[in-house]
């Protein structure tokens, strides 16, 4: 019998893409920080619930911005605490 098929046709599996190899990062800590550096930071209590206030719009945005982060910055030191020291805030 006579083959018909091309050799170009002939069917070639699809080579895998080469794989990187995985980056391997170092972080080597040279010291401990200062104990007041890894102290949780204190929870403020909040506004009263009772009572009331006239406060101009822009006085309550900014009041706003500056609570948010506030709030922002005491998580962020918060992570970074159980981050070094492998415990979280206010599991003590």
């Amino acid at each position: 019998m006579l083959s018909t098929t091309l050799a170009a046709c002939a069917h070639r599996a699809a080579e895998a893409p080469p794989q990187a190899e995985p980056v391997v990062v170092v972080r080597t800590v040279k010291e401990t920080p200062p104990a007041e550096l890894l102290r949780c930071p204190a929870v403020p209590l909040g506004l009263p619930s009772t009572g009331e206030a006239l406060i101009p719009a822009d006085w309550r945005s900014a009041i706003t911005r500056l609570s948010r982060s506030r709030g922002e910055v005491a998580g962020q030191l918060a992570r970074l605490i159980a981050w070094h020291t492998g415990r979280e805030c206010g599991a003590d």
